[in-house]
């Protein structure tokens, strides 16, 4: 992930800048922050596993869209180690090392590296291209003492370079082709830490996990008109400091009646400078009307130009209490139920300076008529905000199970989720800056089948009813930029997940969503610009209407192995201020990916591609820049093709 992208599962997700996420990423459940601050770079991970739907009884933070959990390779009984390399289109390189052994009988360590850079592949006739080159670390000790009680205690390190951000114009000629005033980068760096203490007894298990996480953007510099004429500049400072604690207690998962119960408690201060310089026209006009038609204006330095430098900390505190409980009501049918209750406090602290020009006035009716006009002491405070809010958020869930047979099952669930409320910092307006928590309505039916070990397949039905949908969009007449709540959106669409190993090697897998989102009602929002009432019955922003994956793989007796996959996304929508840019929208696209190799005793080596037909797409819009005609995107990658080698030792 990187600063400003956007995570959802069923059309729920974070917002851009600021306010909480709808999907929780965590690694060995260790949550991770918020989205900007997720782990970029990752290796030597064992499973992934996602959970769709709101997660609010069975994880410490809130997760109304879903949570994504990484899972580590843990020590064995001996040492193992793997150092994998490859090489790429665009010089792309990557160097991995990872290994774990026991210490002693009670203590164990394991270790991942990882350096990779890359040339990038903009042609960035003017400034710099989007080089990266990144660092990154992972050293977790293992403590096991007997009688049940286990200790991990674990480090991250990660720094990463970027230099331009594949930020172009879509004016139709090479796709790929920028040009800019200055060389842009992103120099992000970040460290975490956690302890994790496990005791088991009869009944079932206990668990405090404790967890720090910094991180730290100096500085993301961006041209803000994407050209050479103005020199129109975005520079962004910003920190996260977070630190969270949560207990669980939860029962065996053997019996008839199973139980967890839970209290997570997070802070977080992001802290920020975000400062622009940007040009304007000369307000010739409003000379004319006092002095006739020959008022002239004699610029000083930069007269048509301003700076505007704004500082904020925003600060978020979350205390939750959260349990669920699942009994068996007969041979059949199970019955869970959730409960959950947050308490919120947010502030914001934010001081805006702005630098004024000065300039030479001179009327042509009147030569006597002649005066400077000068600049103010360089900068002062301006549009200062001193805001605090608590919000709380109940979240009960209910889901009923039913077991048609061994091999297939149902289920039913209805819950109720959220986000809190809090602060918008890139806006000067008080009401603005503040948003309301989010309420979600969530509604699930799925059926699964796995007749055998080598096939599964599961349907999957939602509805999520939202209330005062949480969106980021630039404000009507200004610059400024801010997090607005929507009265009522509807999400619903189905999922559909199948996997086959068939007789001779042959594997199969297909994964598809289609999501439906509208806008139902803008009444409020539309008080604030009556241009906003263009939003009503359109799909939301940053949600595709479908995603599309399958795969199909071949392994032979040899130890060759090949496999071919898609990647499809529906087309998505990308609103601004106006309300009316239907044409800032991306298709959908299709990628085709593809990997082929051999296994030979401790050896590895494959040919790999992604994007093999060479697709030209955009990953996002940029609505707050389509004052530059149509909104610029955010190009993938075009085709790579590459080299990977690795060896077990």
């Amino acid at each position: 992930m990187s600063f400003g992208d956007v995570l959802s599962i069923r059309g729920i997700g974070n917002t851009q800048f600021f306010g909480s996420p709808g999907v929780q990423m965590y690694i060995d459940g260790v949550p991770q922050g918020n989205v900007f601050s997720y782990p970029s770079n990752l290796s030597d991970f064992e499973a992934l596993e996602i959970n769709k739907g709101p997660q609010g009884s069975r994880f410490g933070k809130l997760a109304p869209g879903g949570s994504i959990n990484l899972i580590t390779r843990k020590p064995g009984d001996v040492r193992a180690s793997k150092f994998k390399a490859s090489y790429a289109t665009f010089n792309t390189q990557k160097y991995n090392l990872a290994t774990s052994a026991p210490i002693d009988d009670e203590f164990s360590y394991s270790f991942a590296g990882q350096r990779s850079r890359s040339d990038g592949f903009l042609n960035n006739t003017s400034g710099r291209n989007n080089d990266s080159k990144s660092w990154n670390g992972r050293l977790n000790f293992y403590w096991d003492g007997g009688h049940g009680t286990k200790a991990a205690l674990g480090a991250s390190l990660t720094s990463h370079e970027l230099g331009a951000q594949p930020l172009v114009l879509r004016d139709g000629g090479d796709f790929y082709n920028r040009s800019v005033d200055f060389d842009e980068s992103t120099k992000i760096d970040q460290d975490q830490q956690h302890l994790k203490i496990e005791h088991a007894t009869d009944w079932g298990k206990f668990l405090s996990t404790t967890n720090r996480n910094y991180w730290n953007m100096n500085p993301n510099r961006l041209d803000i008109d994407l050209s050479t004429t103005s020199g129109a500049t975005s520079t962004i400072r910003q920190e996260l400091k977070s630190w969270g604690q949560e207990i669980l207690a939860l029962s065996n998962t053997d019996g008839s009646f199973q139980w967890r119960l839970g209290s997570n408690f997070h802070s977080t201060d992001t802290q920020g400078t975000a400062t622009r310089w940007y040009t304007f026209p000369y307000p010739v006009n409003t000379l004319v009307p006092l002095f006739g038609s020959g008022a002239t204006l004699t610029p000083n330095a930069n007269f048509n130009s301003t700076t505007e430098s704004t500082t904020y900390l925003i600060k978020d505190e979350n205390f939750a209490l959260f349990t669920e409980f699942k009994k068996d009501i007969s041979d059949k049918n199970s019955l869970e139920i959730g409960l959950r209750y947050d308490r919120s406090k947010n502030s914001l602290t934010r001081d805006k300076l702005s630098d004024y020009p000065a300039f030479t006035f001179a009327s042509a009716v009147n030569p006597n008529l002649a005066f400077d006009v000068p600049s103010p002491a360089t900068s002062k405070p301006s549009n200062s905000l001193r805001l605090s809010k608590e919000t709380s958020l109940f979240s009960p869930s209910i889901q009923l199970n039913h077991l048609f047979s061994e091999v297939s099952s149902s289920f039913i669930k209805v819950s109720n989720s959220g986000k809190p409320g809090g602060f918008s910092a890139f806006t000067d307006s008080e009401s603005n800056a503040s948003f309301n928590k989010e309420q979600v309505i969530s509604y699930e039916i799925g059926f699964e089948y796995f007749p055998s070990e080598n096939w599964s397949f599961s349907l999957t039905g939602y509805l999520n009813d939202i209330e005062d949908y949480q969106m980021e969009m630039p404000e009507p007449g200004s610059t400024n930029y801010s997090l607005v709540n929507v009265d009522e959106v509807t999400i619903y669409g189905f999922e559909i997940n199948s996997a086959m190993k068939l007789n001779g090697g042959w594997r199969i897998a297909l994964g598809f969503g289609m999501t439906d989102s509208e806008i139902r009602d803008i009444t409020e929002l539309s008080t604030k610009s009556s241009a906003l009432s263009n939003l009503k019955n359109q799909q939301v922003s940053f949600v595709p209407r479908y995603t599309l994956s399958t795969m199909i793989g071949h392994e032979l007796d040899s130890g060759v192995y090949y496999q071919l996959g898609t990647r499809t996304l529906g087309e998505s929508f990308y609103w601004d201020q106006t309300g009316s840019n239907n044409t800032d929208r991306i298709a959908s696209y299709t990628l085709l990916d593809a990997k082929i190799g051999t296994t030979y005793e401790d050896w590895q080596i494959d040919i790999f591609g992604s994007n093999l037909t060479n697709v030209e797409y955009y990953t996002s819009l940029v609505s707050s820049l389509s004052n530059l005609g149509a909104a610029p995107g955010v190009v993938g990658s075009p085709r790579v093709i590459g080299l990977s080698i690795s060896k077990q030792f």
